[in-house]
């Protein structure tokens, strides 16, 4: 009688070491997908925020010009072009020094979003 509690005991606790071996794979897989997860988010993000960039700097350049072309109807055609590229000089003067407000703490806020969900 002891010898057959016995192996029903270490079969048990095979069973259980069997188990616990599943459930750390299950674990470490389910930690993979949502890095994977995660990790596709911030690319999607970040080549988002990549094309954005690249039609602001255009459409920014655009606007350069336009306002250069404006400014020609006022004074002349070299001091149109300085004066626009001095307004968008004070434009890229307030970016910077509000950067933290507008740039900084959003993606954070999105990251930590991205990460924390």
């Amino acid at each position: 009688m002891n010898s057959n509690s016995n192996n029903t005991l270490l079969d048990q606790f095979k069973d259980l070491l069997a188990r616990s071996k599943d459930w750390a794979t299950l674990e470490l897989e389910y930690a993979k997908l949502t890095a994977a997860e995660k990790l596709t988010l911030l690319a999607g993000l970040a080549c988002t925020g990549a094309v954005c960039l690249l039609f602001g700097i255009t459409a920014l350049i655009m606007f350069g010009i336009s306002l250069a072309f404006l400014f020609k109807e006022i004074m002349g055609f070299a001091l149109s072009f300085l004066a626009a590229g001095g307004c968008i000089m004070v434009l890229i003067a307030i970016i910077y020094f509000l950067r933290e407000k507008i740039i900084i703490n959003p993606i954070a806020k999105i990251i930590t979003k991205i990460l924390l969900k």
